[in-house]
């Protein structure tokens, strides 16, 4: 039986419309030249120009970029061992993981930067590094979006079941785990880390306070242009808009390329 109702389908195209909308007014914004009244007026590419030729804004992009790749890593490979472990021997765990896990939603930023720095700054620790203790840091503040996306995952897939079948099979757990439970959860961990990076993407206050003038990133670069034009910055929005959105897209096809991928299977 097929339905006729296209509610659904307005609804989402609806929700799509308010949620596309700001992007879509900050990208006519930065190609204008004057908006005083209804209606934008004139078109330019000057404000592209400037943001292209700025030196620091490339390297701010590249920087945020490589400052993520640690933390992402750390968290997401923590996390899941923590959760595979706690779920698969030690249910009684789980509630101290998350408890842990979603404690940086308590604090801010400026209080875990502020104490990181007051506690390491100059000792002779490898944590007296700025670029160390920044990272550390990161891998804290994206622990709650790490662990609720690999947490549902996991408890999707029935671990038990999995590996239970596996053994079943002939496997055993740690072929178990890389071949049949990271494959099934891919997708989640994928989810993860783009929030996780999302998060990166949009700090100021840890980086500002941590690295101050020496680590400049995209989010530094958008705060420093409050100065200039209004079309400035939304070029500057829409270029890492673009670029989370590009890192989105790698990042499912590899997901989906990789879940089509299926184990060749041999005949007795």
């Amino acid at each position: 039986m097929k339905r006729s109702s296209m509610l659904p389908y307005i609804t989402l195209a609806l929700v799509g419309i308010f949620l596309l909308l700001p992007i879509f007014t900050i990208g006519i914004y930065s190609f204008v030249t004057t908006w005083k009244g209804v209606l934008p007026q004139g078109f330019t590419l000057r404000y592209y120009a400037q943001v292209f030729r700025d030196p620091r804004f490339t390297a701010s992009v590249i920087r945020v970029v490589s400052i993520s790749v640690a933390p992402i890593l750390i968290s997401g490979t923590l996390v899941l061992l923590a959760l595979y472990s706690s779920i698969l021997y030690f249910p009684w765990l789980d509630k101290y993981i998350q408890s842990i896990c979603m404690l940086p939603r308590t604090m801010s930023g400026v209080i875990m930067a502020i104490s990181a720095l007051s506690l390491y700054a100059g000792t002779r620790t490898p944590f007296a590094n700025r670029i160390v203790m920044l990272t550390c840091l990161y891998c804290i503040t994206i622990l709650p979006f790490i662990y609720q996306g690999i947490r549902n995952n996991l408890h999707a897939v029935n671990i038990h079941q999995l590996i239970e079948a596996a053994e079943i099979l002939g496997a055993g757990k740690l072929y178990a785990f890389f071949r049949i439970v990271i494959p099934n959860i891919l997708s989640g961990i994928m989810v993860s880390a783009l929030l996780g990076m999302s998060a990166i993407f949009t700090d100021y206050v840890v980086v500002k306070i941590i690295a101050g003038s020496r680590y400049i990133t995209a989010q530094q670069v958008l705060y420093s242009a409050r100065d200039q034009m209004g079309q400035y910055s939304s070029v500057i929005v829409l270029i890492i808009f673009i670029l989370i959105m590009v890192i989105s897209g790698i990042s499912y096809s590899l997901k989906n390329k990789s879940s089509q991928t299926k184990p060749v299977s041999t005949e007795e």
